[in-house]
């Protein structure tokens, strides 16, 4: 590291020796990144190859050294600083932007997200929801001008979840909008309408969550005529069968709806925490502020 300083705070009369000193201490820099990186350094590492992405990028215009540098700064700071990493990790992402290098700036916006959602930073006075939120449309966005579609359902999937089981308050409405219309583009491709029917099922618990009862029911009406196997599968039963349950505050009835899906098709957390909210909506000895001892069955 003093060695790179030390070429960098030589006097270069031309612009070309400049230049070459200043490539001569990136390359210096990331050789004291690995050094650092075998000694188990993480921290060292990431603050070492953010000097040499910081040369490439502003004094050797080497965007493609810089984003790989950032990158590797990124991967080194996760293990020791979280938040350093997604400060770098944005810049990189800004690199490739303006190189028009969509994909990569696309997955390392989904890896942001990523970061915020199980580190849960907060930042600039928002939620770590709220910021993976943000990250992950900035990424669904950027898959989308690729037309890579799975993976921008995928992150669209992910806003829907947050957006209904960690956001304070939940926003239903839009986490319903968002999975019906996952379930739409599911039935557009052969290869992926037979996922149609969960995401579908997963707008119908939205609504009931919301206390739209009968939001829930011409919900489950339109993916009928949307999906004509829909009202005979499994999903389309079970939706059917809470929605009655919840209109006739019929605890037995909803208790037994969950016993018997879950019995085939297991439920997934985040279905056990929409149904336990919808529960205790009907259920009349239920306490609003603590869900851990609602048993669904």
């Amino acid at each position: 590291m003093q060695e790179a300083e030390a070429l960098l705070a030589k006097k270069a009369w031309f612009a070309s020796a400049k230049e070459r000193n200043a490539e001569e201490a990136a390359e210096i820099y990331e050789k004291a990144a690995n050094a650092y990186k075998v000694g188990g350094l993480s921290h060292e590492a990431g603050d070492a190859y953010s000097k040499a992405a910081e040369l490439y990028s502003d004094t050797l215009s080497d965007f493609n050294s810089a984003a790989k540098t950032l990158n590797q700064a990124g991967t080194c700071y996760k293990k020791s600083s979280p938040s350093d990493a997604i400060g770098v990790y944005k810049q990189a992402v800004a690199v490739y932007t303006d190189n028009a290098r969509i994909t990569q700036a696309a997955k390392l916006s989904r890896e942001i997200a990523d970061i915020y959602e199980s580190e849960q930073i907060d930042e600039d006075g928002k939620s770590y929801v709220v910021l993976a939120i943000e990250m992950y449309e900035q990424a669904s966005e950027l898959f989308g001008m690729e037309d890579s579609k799975s993976n921008a359902s995928q992150c669209l999937a992910k806003i829907a979840e947050l957006c209904s089981a960690a956001l304070d308050p939940p926003d239903f409405v839009r986490a319903s909008q968002m999975y019906d219309d996952l379930g739409r583009r599911c039935l557009d491709s052969n290869l992926l309408k037979f996922n149609a029917k969960g995401y579908f099922l997963q707008a119908i618990l939205c609504h009931l969550a919301s206390g739209d009862g009968v939001g829930a029911e011409q919900a489950a009406d339109k993916y009928e005529n949307l999906d004509y196997t829909f009202g005979s599968s499994r999903e389309g039963k079970f939706g059917r069968s809470l929605i009655e349950a919840v209109e006739g505050l019929d605890v037995e009835g909803f208790s037994t709806a969950c016993f018997d899906y879950d019995r085939i098709s297991k439920l997934n957390p985040w279905q056990t925490s929409i149904l336990v909210k919808v529960k205790r909506s009907i259920d009349e000895g239920g306490d609003d502020d603590d869900d851990s001892d609602v048993d669904l069955t």
